[in-house]
């Protein structure tokens, strides 16, 4: 099979955070920071009332490098009291914010949080660390979006936008076995909470798997994301990969292709030239043929430079389809073995005629012998799903057993199905 790309090699992650932390944060502060307006003005003197109240009203009217001097000039003034000194900062963060002076915002709310009383209730400290974690995106301080993301999660904050920022960054940071143990606990606490993990976070735990050339947790994580979020794209890197693994046997090489098939994702010419020729070889005229009529239907087969083998390739099909046509009736005649019946099987699923081909799989299993039962179970399962026996399909790939191949091809038909 031709070589098909990686889908994460070179996945980006974004650095911004998701508008609604920030949205959170922002209205989180200005609600601390104007509270001074209602009832705190009159535990401070009048001398920093002014100044604060000055700072205010610049702020409301987007004057915000005055709003950010004004708080400064108060935070200056000489005998500030510790009543005092949390509305100043409070303000001058606002204004901070608001102004995007965000390496000022993250000093004043470091300084705010440093300075609470030991045991500040949690509704003190949570929304300063929702807006310093915004702060602190918007300023690129990447280390410190992490360390306040993980102080926010152990405080137990509610926010659910926290988390999926922390190994957002982690893996912007390249901190990739970190970005694989945040998406662990998330998945586990998804899981208990009965919430359907994201794909974003498979995606970036992917990546990172990616990253540290894990290819056997890569590979579970790629399946998970197939079984969760089907797409084009997981299908034909999964199935690409099947191929790379060492224990793959190549007798499989024409399921692979119908599952490219089935999943959309025949690419090219050489696709199709490929597929007809592997059901020929494996005495499948009627799916050769079917094959051929499909590339040349889509305008893939029968153009360019290539169009006279194309040609020369159909009339080879035809003649072979001709020449079995004649001979089924006395082979079906004639058989009396296990392998013999299975091999009738799959002639008649290649001819799409589903009802005789699971006729001929039942007999032969139930016969017994077979020289490559698992591979039989494996096609005799796709039979039961075209005759809408879903579940019936299901317990037969469930039973393939002895070839690493077969196993995986059953269920990755078990998943096809489930979504089809």
């Amino acid at each position: 099979m031709p070589n098909r790309f990686f889908i994460f090699s070179s996945m980006s992650s974004s650095t911004n955070a998701p508008s609604k932390l920030r949205s959170i944060c922002i209205t989180a502060l200005l609600a601390l920071g104007f509270v001074f307006s209602a009832s705190a003005q009159v535990l401070v003197r009048p001398e920093v009332a002014k100044s604060l109240l000055a700072a205010q009203e610049a702020i409301k009217t987007g004057q915000f490098e005055n709003a950010i001097a004004l708080a400064q000039q108060a935070l200056a003034l000489p005998g500030i009291t510790p009543v005092e000194k949390p509305v100043i900062q409070r303000n001058l963060a606002v204004a901070a914010m608001q102004g995007k002076n965000f390496p000022l915002a993250v000093s004043t709310l470091e300084a705010l949080l440093q300075e609470l009383p030991e045991g500040a209730p949690l509704a003190q400290k949570l929304p300063l660390i929702e807006t310093l974690l915004s702060a602190s995106q918007q300023a690129q301080d990447l280390a410190r979006v992490v360390s306040w993301g993980r102080t926010y999660l152990k405080l137990e904050g509610s926010n659910p936008s926290v988390r999926p920022v922390v190994i957002q960054t982690l893996s912007v940071l390249n901190r990739h076995e970190e970005v694989i143990q945040e998406v662990k606990e998330k998945i586990r606490l998804d899981e208990a909470a009965k919430v359907k993990t994201p794909e974003s976070d498979y995606r970036l735990m992917a990546f990172s798997q990616r990253q540290l050339k894990d290819d056997a947790a890569y590979n579970n994580t790629l399946k998970t994301l197939l079984q969760n979020y089907p797409s084009k794209a997981y299908w034909s890197e999964t199935i690409a990969r099947i191929t790379r693994k060492a224990n793959f046997n190549a007798r499989f090489d024409l399921d692979l292709y119908r599952l490219l098939e089935m999943t959309g994702n025949m690419e090219d010419t050489v696709e199709y030239v490929d597929m007809a020729n592997l059901a020929l070889n494996a005495g499948l005229p009627a799916e050769a043929a079917r094959v051929v009529e499909l590339a040349y239907a889509a305008g893939t087969m029968g153009k360019g430079s290539d169009a006279a083998n194309h040609q020369k390739l159909r009339l080879q099909v035809q003649q072979r389809l001709n020449e079995d046509e004649k001979a089924l009736p006395a082979i079906e005649k004639s058989a009396k073995d296990a392998n013999t019946l299975a091999s009738l099987a799959d002639v008649y699923a290649s001819k799409q005629k589903w009802n005789q081909s699971n006729d001929f799989y039942n007999k032969a299993l139930a016969m017994g012998g077979l020289r490559r039962e698992a591979e039989t179970r494996l096609h005799a399962g796709l039979v039961l799903s075209k005759m809408g026996q879903k579940v019936e399909a299901v317990k037969m790939w469930d039973s393939v057993q002895g070839d690493a191949t077969a196993v995986e091809l059953a269920q990755l038909w078990k998943i096809w199905q489930a979504h089809n």
